[in-house]
């Protein structure tokens, strides 16, 4: 069953040591209530997130995210529809930049492995996804 597929990227604002957290928790909540999947990959700067599912309420979710005081600069970077959806059991998957499991996705997607939102394109933002699809590996 198809889905729309949303990516953006946002500046991370000041969390307290809890906050990542908080937001997965508050995303997954929401997420299981509107059919929602996706993932957030955080560094210590930057959010990049995949969200999925029916693109009205993709759409409403993106709106609600872009409105949250914990991050600033929110750039969408790719939509569009896919045939299955990448994440399709992970109401919100929650992957720190500095994981291996991360690096092993970014070794064939970005030059130099790194995890650098501002600079990526939607093809790239796209590739990254499909390849996190492959990995074992939220928390």
């Amino acid at each position: 069953m198809g889905a729309t597929q949303l990516i953006y990227r946002s500046r991370k604002n000041s969390l307290p040591p809890s906050g990542i957290f908080e937001i997965r928790d508050s995303a997954r909540r929401n997420n299981a209530e509107n059919d929602v999947t996706g993932v957030l990959l955080f560094n210590r700067d930057y959010f990049l997130q995949c969200l999925e599912g029916d693109a009205q309420v993709v759409t409403a979710t993106f709106r609600t995210i872009s409105g949250d005081t914990r991050h600033s600069e929110v750039t969408l970077i790719a939509v569009h529809d896919v045939a299955e959806r990448s994440f399709p059991d992970w109401s919100m998957g929650l992957v720190d930049s500095t994981s291996p499991d991360l690096r092993v996705a970014l070794r064939d997607v970005l030059p130099g492995y790194e995890f650098t939102p501002e600079n990526l394109s939607e093809q790239t933002a796209t590739e990254l996804m499909r390849r996190m699809r492959t990995l074992n590996y939220a928390y």
